[in-house]
């Protein structure tokens, strides 16, 4: 079925995406594919809305107020929107984003096209955006589809139940797009009667036609997961960490899905682009370094404490490493992964390819790394680079601040891994002089010739943010993935499986099949389906020669396997190609023009 369905959003990855997920939907070969760019939006939802610190029962109590006889109209959807996230809280482009994609989610449950969704099943789905574990959603979500509270649910219940999941994972999908409306709910349909048939033949161990919550976690646990791996996908955690080593390598090629792009100085020409896979290797470096609980000021005297007459070697950068980052805490992958990811940093500022690199420059631009703000970050360089601490900074000095910062995230981009070393010198050093002659030009207003921390300031405040935008990625909280991260990791540390967590801990016996045969309940269920349908590599590599032998990387210790606001992410033309097929925004959440 790999070769046969490129023409069905659901079932093609398209060659300009990353498959991070792929899950078999049913027994006619229809595949759910989870590409980077749906990683990167979803994580964007969730981190500029903020539903990813709302709990469960703070969800239900919201929009169960504004359901009415089992429904939840378009009007009502909006005002709770704009109560969980307040829109003084966004800019103008983040409610732009926001009103499409949260309303496109609405629109995904909306089966009849007439602004109205079954409210158990859209807060099911829904569910996927808020804090809590898998159990956590699966729980709430069965006892609202057990409408008797008799602690049970009917094989239509069942459906509704897996179709309400499924149908959410189908709203984040933008490949779904390319389906009409009518075939992506046929298609969640089947494949819900599909799984419903699979877990009553097996779970309903007393043959009553019904399923009790433990049946279902004692089917899941003993074998069920394989069957359905993708209600995994509702603990946002697992979304994050990604599932393994793969899931964060991508592709550094020219169709990767940029979800940044920058022109690298005010002449324009050169550009920059972060792509959804440099997204996720900065989110993986994130995770394990766990720099990001350091500030700046921390990290910097870390590295001082090894520099020497204004440089760093190479030999006191890994011990700083070694220190930093224990390798009793790290896996013998995560060890090899950051061995080369932090030393293809520390290549980048190693201009003359000699194992040392100017201290100045690399600690500012190493900073990225930390926790803080971009001022914090930037006023700490500027520190550094005034030399004789007089509060100004001349014009090569300012040339190389800014060299500094565009280093370390020409370092982080994985499309300049096959760019020669010196080449990338030269485009840098380019950049950073042309930036220099346009801050001078417009914020040396006293033409002395020299420039103070506050007059940078106010210039960039003014306008120079427009010249200059990537410097806003200095704070870790603007990249999409690591939007919850600023000191201390938020909730990325949960527990590895649900199957402990309470209401997963059923005993795992696997005896007990049912007949298998169908009965009304899925011949029902099959017409109404029918009726629904009326007609890589590792991090980038700088230097070409660095990893070859291995001698210069870090050995963060011998192993110890444990395992494991402004950005812009693309979005298909609402008039043209709403995801997933679904009606275009009528009007905004947020009253924005």
């Amino acid at each position: 079925d790999d070769d046969a369905e490129d023409d069905e959003g659901a079932n093609g990855a398209g060659e300009d995406d990353d498959v991070v997920f792929q899950f078999v939907l049913g027994d006619d070969g229809n595949t759910l594919l989870i590409s980077a760019r749906d990683v990167a939006t979803l994580r964007r939802v969730v981190g500029t809305s903020g539903l990813g610190e709302v709990d469960l029962d703070t969800l239900h109590r919201a929009f169960s107020k504004a359901a009415t006889d089992g429904v939840l109209n378009k009007s009502a959807f909006d005002r709770v929107v704009r109560d969980l996230i307040p829109g003084e809280t966004l800019t103008k482009e983040d409610k732009a984003f926001l009103s499409f994609a949260l309303s496109n989610i609405f629109f995904a449950f909306d089966r009849d096209g007439n602004n109205v969704v079954d409210f158990d099943e859209f807060l099911s789905g829904f569910s996927l955006l808020v804090q809590g574990s898998k159990s956590d959603k699966l729980a709430l979500a069965f006892r609202m589809f057990d409408e008797d509270g008799d602690g049970y649910i009917s094989r239509l219940e069942m459906w509704k139940y897996l179709r309400a999941f499924l149908t959410m994972l189908m709203s984040v999908n933008t490949l779904s797009q390319r389906l009409p409306v009518t075939e992506v709910q046929t298609l969640v349909d089947k494949a819900a009667v599909e799984l419903t048939k699979a877990v009553f033949s097996s779970a309903d161990l007393d043959d009553d036609g019904r399923i009790s919550y433990e049946e279902f976690g004692q089917w899941y646990n003993a074998g069920g997961f394989d069957i359905i791996p993708w209600l995994e996908l509702l603990d946002l955690r697992k979304w994050p960490e990604l599932s393994d080593e793969d899931d964060y390598e991508g592709s550094a090629d020219e169709g990767a899905e940029p979800v940044f792009e920058f022109q690298l100085s005010a002449e324009g020409g050169d550009a920059l682009q972060i792509t959804a896979s440099d997204v996720a290797n900065l989110q993986r470096l994130n995770d394990k370094a766990r720099l990001q609980r350091m500030s700046p000021e921390q990290l910097y005297r870390a590295f001082a404490s090894e520099a020497k007459d204004g440089v760093l070697d190479k030999s006191g950068f890994d011990r700083v490493v070694r220190q930093l980052v224990p390798g009793e805490s790290l896996t013998k992958e995560d060890k090899g992964y950051l061995s080369f990811a932090l030393s293809n940093v520390f290549y980048a500022f190693d201009r003359d390819q000699n194992g040392v690199v100017d201290f100045n420059e690399f600690a500012s631009g190493f900073s990225i790394l930390a926790g803080g703000s971009k001022s914090d970050k930037l006023s700490l360089a500027f520190h550094l680079f005034d030399l004789d601490s007089d509060g100004y900074i001349s014009r090569r000095e300012l040339w190389e601040y800014l060299r500094a910062f565009l280093t370390v995230l020409v370092a982080l981009n994985g499309g300049m891994q096959d760019v020669d070393p010196k080449e990338l010198v030269v485009l840098i050093d380019r950049n950073a002089l042309e930036l220099t002659g346009t801050v001078f030009e417009q914020a040396d207003t006293d033409e002395d010739d020299r420039i103070s921390y506050e007059e940078f300031g106010q210039w960039y405040n003014e306008g120079g943010f427009e010249v200059i935008p990537w410097l806003e990625l200095l704070d870790l909280r603007k990249w999409p993935t690591t939007a919850a991260e600023d000191g201390a990791a938020a909730g990325g540390d949960g527990e590895e499986e649900d199957e402990e967590e309470e209401g997963d801990s059923c005993s795992e016996d696997d005896d007990g099949a049912g007949d298998g045969d169908d009965s009304d309940d899925i011949a029902e269920l099959r017409s109404a389906a029918a009726a629904a349908a009326p007609a890589g590599q590792s991090a980038p590599a700088w230097n070409g020669a660095f990893g070859g032998d291995g001698e210069d990387d870090p050995q963060l210790d011998d192993d110890d396997d444990d395992d494991d606001d402004d950005d812009e992410v693309e979005v298909e033309d609402e008039d043209e190609n709403p995801d997933i097929g679904f009606r275009p925004l009528a009007e905004p959440v947020w009253a924005i023009t």
